[in-house]
């Protein structure tokens, strides 16, 4: 899980006292530091609720001498006791060595707002039709209470607040329970769970607010009654470490735990503020989604979402035997809390992380691949769920025949009017195309008529037939062609457009004797691509210990596979996975080695065969230097690589072993020009020099003379590796070997290293 680092927010808004006096001695004990909430020395006037935390080995004894203040509550499994004080009894709690922190009873209330789609939505019934109905799991629901009503089923109620009834007077725990836990029969609504034990622990007033000591009085009664889940579809904006620690208590007791992530969104681009207890590490935050899996406009958005479920106009039991709709975060939690029941019952001996695994993992994915800040890992689905459709891949061109592809994406479903917009970007917003490929899954086995509306051509196939062909320039226009289908069998379904000029738009829909028209929903449409095809046109360059390579797009890929060996022929070895463009760097290579290349395309469906195979052989920058102890290229004495020839000796050894005087050196190699052009080659030398360029002798001048520069010129193709060779010798004296060159295009340099190539 990810950890939310809220304890530096949580420090900054609270004073810190010190325990011992400030004495050298005491500076070095290393004593803990007493925690007070800021809040609470703000108003030094009136009574203040607060929880207490002591420290472990003081606790036992500790409790029992608060019960002087009003309100004094005990918790039987942490560290902690709530109470309210007078400022002078505030300062005695200060004073008080064995209190670890002091914190304000912060508030918090029922995350509500203002048919039951979701049961579908999580897939409860495919559990229920294998046996799964939460049977025998504990299901506390910490709320405003559960009201007696003929669709639940109340295995006991205890009140933690301030009501003199433990029922639910305002009717927020009664619908939520409901979702969980509302029976399968004749009447009313349906919970996903219908066959839970149901526990109400009353931790909001009749007003749907409630203190945090009561909140954590429900989750100590709930670890002290064994429960399984706790559901709290409520939530605060303060943190508390003694909330904290009573979460993790129950977690750490087998308990999950899951809570309403708040609706309180700015509904920015940003995340919201953290809501607790849904900010927790032991809870799981649960996000509020419409019928249409959108993430409603209210539900907080933040790193710790967990899961999602539905929370939009939810129908449940209500006060007064009654039923009625809502709307929030606290309708979309006990969905989850249903389901996690199910799965609960199917894995009996699976702890409390792993039934948490098993909800993240079987989620339907939405917004953002993977987990993201608006639906956490997406929508909770119940055990033994059948896919649900996620729309049609889309690949868009930039020109009207279907070529040039510049991206593929996955589209809920067509319905898309971009008028003279571009459709995606990078591509122009006139003179495009468009494929959708995948399947679609009919509800009825009847016939099925399908539309298209295009401003301009379209064609449309479907189970491999083609039903509409009118690939023309024209101004929206409807088209229509039937099909046989059956219910619950998938059918390849293709439809291709193009745009001319001016407005654009495509629009695709379905009817059937049972089914009225509308464009075809995304959970009936399956985002499955046909086998791509092989890469072609791979090119590889090498580069300074890296080789960068190069292709074209393969149809119907979503990425590449880059494949690499030393071998020609392979076999080979993946370098680069998916990657989703035509280019690849491949780095840390060895120099002096060939390299062999090939590129497959891959998508959800498969992979394809590898491309024709590229290589590039790597080499060292400079010059292979050999430094002989005489003057005639004999008695070789060292062997090295030199970037280049620049050197200066003056009257000191060019090398280990080598005398200052009467030496001679061979460079050899290989030089590439940067331009196609006639290069000239210089030569400085004291003594004697000869060059070779591409096999012919430049310059000859083998005698004894002070620095003197010769040169001579060769017409050279650009990026084309000549042979290169110099020898030089030093008989006395002053010892200097430069080897420079220029073109039209070139001022005169020494050549550098980049340009020169170990043979």
């Amino acid at each position: 899980m990810l950890r939310k680092f809220m304890h530096v927010a949580v420090v900054a808004s609270m004073i810190t006292f010190s325990i011992a006096a400030a004495s050298p001695a005491s500076a070095v004990s290393h004593e803990p530091q007493k925690i007070v909430d800021q809040k609470l020395l703000l108003n030094p006037s009136g009574d203040k609720r607060v929880i207490v935390k002591y420290r472990p080995e003081a606790a036992a004894a500790k409790k029992a001498s608060k019960k002087k203040y009003k309100n004094h509550k005990l918790y039987k499994h942490l560290n902690l006791e709530a109470m309210t004080v007078s400022q002078e009894e505030l300062k005695e709690l200060i004073n008080d060595s064995d209190i670890l922190s002091i914190e304000e009873d912060a508030i918090g209330r029922g995350a509500v707002q203002t048919e039951d789609w979701g049961i579908a939505r999580t897939q409860a019934p495919q559990g229920w039709s294998n046996g799964l109905t939460g049977e025998n799991i504990k299901v506390a629901v910490l709320d405003s209470g559960i009201a007696d009503h003929d669709d639940l089923v109340i295995q006991s109620k205890v009140n933690f607040t301030d009501s003199t009834s433990a029922s639910d007077i305002f009717g927020h725990g009664t619908h939520v329970a409901g979702i969980i836990a509302a029976k399968n029969n004749s009447i009313g609504t349906v919970g996903a769970a219908p066959d839970v034990l149901l526990y109400s622990a009353k931790v909001l007033g009749d007003n749907n607010y409630g203190y945090y000591s009561w909140f954590i009085d429900g989750i100590d009664w709930a670890i002290d009654n064994n429960m399984d889940i706790i559901n709290m579809s409520l939530s605060g904006d303060s943190y508390s470490s003694a909330f904290e620690d009573a979460c993790n208590a129950a977690y750490d007791s087998g308990i999950l735990i899951l809570a309403a992530a708040g609706n309180n969104s700015s509904n920015t681009s940003s995340d919201d503020p953290d809501r607790y207890p849904a900010a927790f590490d032991s809870v799981i935050a649960v996000a509020n989604a419409t019928s249409t899996d959108e993430r409603n406009s209210s539900s907080n958005k933040g790193p710790y979402l967990e899961l999602t479920g539905p929370g939009t106009s939810v129908y449940s039991t209500y006060n007064n035997n009654g039923y009625t709709t809502m709307t929030g975060t606290s309708m979309a939690t006990p969905y989850a809390a249903g389901i996690a029941a199910q799965y609960m019952e199917k894995y009996p001996d699976y702890t409390v992380a792993q039934i948490r695994a098993k909800l993240d993992e079987t989620a339907q994915d939405l917004g953002a691949p993977g987990r993201d800040s608006s639906y956490g890992y997406g929508m909770v689905q119940a055990p033994y769920s059948v896919p649900i459709g996620d729309g049609l891949f889309g690949q868009y061109y930039n020109n009207a025949d279907l070529t040039g592809l510049v991206t593929t994406r996955k589209d809920d479903k067509v319905d898309f009017n971009w008028g003279s917009g571009s459709p995606a970007s990078g591509v122009d917003a006139d003179s495009f195309s468009v494929r959708w490929i995948g399947q679609v899954l009919p509800k009825y086995t009847e016939t099925y008529t399908f539309y298209t509306n295009t401003d301009d051509g379209v064609r449309l196939w479907v189970n491999g037939t083609l039903l509409i062909d009118h690939w023309i320039n024209q101004a929206f226009t409807e088209y229509s062609g039937t099909i046989s289908l059956t219910a619950g069998q998938k059918y390849d379904i293709k439809m291709e457009y193009y745009d001319n000029v001016l407005d654009a738009g495509a629009h695709l829909s379905w009817s059937s004797s049972s089914q009225s028209k509308q464009i075809i929903p995304k959970n009936q449409l399956f985002a499955v691509l046909p086998a791509p095809a092989a890469p072609t046109g791979l090119t590889a360059t090498a580069g300074t210990s890296q080789a960068s390579l190069s292709w074209s797009a393969a149809s119907n890929a979503t990425g590449y596979n880059v494949k690499r060996s030393t071998t020609n022929g392979g076999p080979y070895t993946t370098v680069g996975t998916n990657v989703p463009v035509t280019s690849f760097t491949d780095t840390g290579l060895a120099n002096n080695t060939t390299y062999y290349y090939v590129v497959s395309a891959v998508n959800s469906t498969g992979e394809s065969a590898n491309s024709a195979q590229a290589s590039i052989t790597l080499q060292t920058n400079g010059l292979l230097g050999q430094y002989y102890n005489n003057a005639d290229l004999t008695s070789l004495v060292a062997t090295r690589t030199d970037a280049n020839v620049n050197f200066n000796w003056g009257t000191s050894s060019p090398a280990s072993g080598i005398g200052s005087d009467t030496f001679s050196v061979r460079w050899t190699g290989k030089v590439a020009p940067l331009y196609t052009d006639t290069y000239t080659f210089y030569t400085n030398t004291d003594d004697g020099v000869r060059l070779w360029v591409n096999g012919t002798l430049l310059i000859d001048h083998w005698i004894n003379q002070g620095a003197t520069e010769y040169s001579a010129a060769i017409t050279l193709n650009a990026g084309q590796k000549y042979d290169i060779k110099m020898e030089y010798y030093d008989d006395i004296f002053d010892a200097v070997a430069q080897l420079s060159w220029s073109s039209s295009s070139q001022s005169k340099q020494i050549i550098p290293s980049s340009q020169l190539f170990i043979p």
